[in-house]
């Protein structure tokens, strides 16, 4: 048995997808999710038994920050917005982001012309982020408020969820 010099073993190459080809499919792949999730949504009302989602729920008895979501998601599916935010407002918030994004991505296919989304989420994404955690803990928390005093402020939110 003889040595082999590795040095001279052709390693084999990846051959991967340019950055342009890339792009285009996490457009497309965003796409068709949006619209699967839309399409789940929209036929959720007639599964015969709906699962119950939230665990914290299930043990605690109060519902968890993202409680209603799901219901709000099924709502704006169905074009009941007005229902959608009083589910979860940011539930609507989500659900119209994403269709607002499928959109930007239909453009940017169209134009052929990636938007500089890196950049963007480097000046915006952070202060994004915390508004819509602050958003979200500060919307809990009102529910929860609910839950032990009753609904005290005249704003349109399914309580109990």
């Amino acid at each position: 048995m003889g040595s082999q010099d590795l040095s001279q073993v052709p390693v084999p190459t990846k051959r991967g997808r340019t950055s342009k080809q890339a792009w285009k499919f996490g457009r497309l792949l965003l796409i068709a999710l949006v619209i699967s999730v839309t399409i789940i949504a929209y036929f959720l009302p007639a599964f015969p038994y709906q699962l119950p989602l939230c665990l914290f729920k299930l043990m605690t008895g109060y519902p968890c920050a993202g409680c209603g979501m799901t219901r709000a998601f099924e709502a704006a599916a169905h074009g009941r917005f007005r229902e959608a935010f009083e589910w979860h407002p940011i539930g609507l918030v989500f659900f119209v982001a994403a269709w607002v994004g499928v959109i930007l991505c239909v453009y940017e296919l169209l134009t052929n012309k990636p938007f500089d989304w890196d950049g963007w989420l480097k000046r915006y994404g952070a202060l994004l982020a915390w508004l819509l955690f602050f958003a979200l803990i500060g919307l809990w928390l009102l529910r929860l408020s609910y839950y032990r005093f009753g609904q005290w402020l005249p704003l349109p939110l399914k309580v109990p969820l």
